[in-house]
């Protein structure tokens, strides 16, 4: 009995290791035949211990990785170069030097966010070889007109070097030179009307922010021509009732933000009434009052309207009450009263009705906030 069932393991070991020989054989021969099928490594373990966030393909191959505030070592450095398909790079906040970016050059970035970084015109050499980059983040690095003028070369879509303070109109002229260019970001730097010229023929604009820098009517005045440009951010420059006149006549104007620019009159402000393609605009702390929001009755596809500590009154409710496509509405410190917030609450699109600063009563917000559900008041701001 002990040989016969001895034999029997036997043989049955022998038909297992059999079989497990044809499952290969045939798993082997469907590989043969479809060369389409490939085996996909996991992410280097390196990658996954910063607790980045990783995007993948549908092939499963790292495509985008952020890294923002993580801490980087060459050992990651290596590890990020040997990501064939990664075209993605965020290191806003990290210790990135310019020497570690040319260890990118391999690589087919379109783009990489360095923001918030040391990185300085050596390390844009490097990137001026990244022939692939199409959108290059440089806020508040350490970047100046001479490394900028390194990137000419590029086909960029997207630049920011917001807060990079020595960059001055030749870097403007750099970037629209570019026929690609369709966003450029630079507050607070050095730009002014005489460098806005080169911006009538960047035709492809489509989004300008130039916050806290030195322009007027005579600058923006460049830009009128340009039909696709529907973004605007002037927050706090010199923009006056001139360079309102260029704004209210751009056919695409969608978003619009010109708060804390005090230069501008009522009668100035007026002029955007003629807008009628804006759907976001920001007002806070300008001369805005009841004459100017007179003029708005026809901007009724506005979804976003800041009034905050302008000068407006029960006197525009009529007019507010036109624009029923509202979502957020801030009349933050201004005069509006009871009578008007209860009004406003009845707007069926609105989602948010910022009241700080006001004089609006304890049983008005209660009403507000029992009688429409879906309504967000905000009654204190830090």
């Amino acid at each position: 009995m002990t040989t016969t069932i001895e034999s029997k393991m036997t043989m049955t070991k022998q038909s297992l290791c059999l079989r497990s020989s044809l499952c290969l054989r045939a798993l082997l021969a469907i590989f043969m035949a479809c060369p389409c099928i490939t085996i996909v490594a996991a992410p280097p373990g390196i990658i996954l211990q910063t607790g980045g966030v990783i995007r993948e393909n549908d092939d499963g191959e790292i495509v985008d990785i952020d890294l923002s505030d993580r801490t980087l070592s060459e050992p990651l450095i290596t590890a990020l170069t040997k990501l064939p398909k990664l075209s993605v790079l965020r290191l806003r906040r990290t210790s990135i030097s310019d020497e570690q970016l040319g260890q990118f050059i391999t690589l087919k970035l379109r783009m990489i966010d360095l923001r918030n970084t040391n990185i300085t015109d050596d390390g844009l050499v490097h990137l001026a070889k990244m022939k692939s980059l199409v959108d290059i983040q440089l806020e508040k690095s350490k970047v100046t007109d001479i490394g900028i003028q390194q990137l000419a070369g590029l086909s960029l879509k997207s630049f920011n070097a917001n807060y990079c303070t020595s960059i001055s109109n030749r870097s403007l002229a750099v970037l629209a030179a570019m026929p690609s260019m369709e966003q450029i970001q630079l507050d607070y730097t050095k730009i002014d009307d005489n460098g806005m010229a080169v911006l009538a023929t960047a035709s492809r604009l489509t989004r300008l922010r130039i916050r806290g820098v030195d322009v007027t009517g005579a600058g923006l005045v460049h830009i009128a021509q340009l039909k696709n440009l529907s973004r605007l951010n002037l927050r706090d420059t010199s923009l006056d009732d001139a360079g309102l006149a260029v704004i209210a006549a751009l056919p695409a104007i969608d978003w619009l933000d010109i708060s804390e620019c005090r230069l501008a009159t009522p009668d100035g402000l007026g002029q955007l009434g003629k807008a009628s393609t804006l759907t976001y605009i920001d007002l806070w702390e300008t001369k805005t009052n009841d004459d100017v929001l007179a003029t708005f009755g026809g901007l009724t596809k506005l979804k976003f309207l800041n009034l905050k500590a302008t000068y407006v009154t029960d006197n525009s409710l009529p007019i507010l009450l036109k624009l029923n496509q509202l979502a957020e509405l801030n009349v933050a410190g201004t005069q509006l009263t009871d009578t008007s917030f209860l009004a406003l609450g009845k707007i069926p699109s609105l989602k948010k009705l910022n009241v700080a600063n006001t004089d609006i009563g304890f049983d008005t917000i209660d009403t507000l906030i029992e009688s429409h559900k879906d309504l967000e008041v905000i009654e204190f701001e830090n």
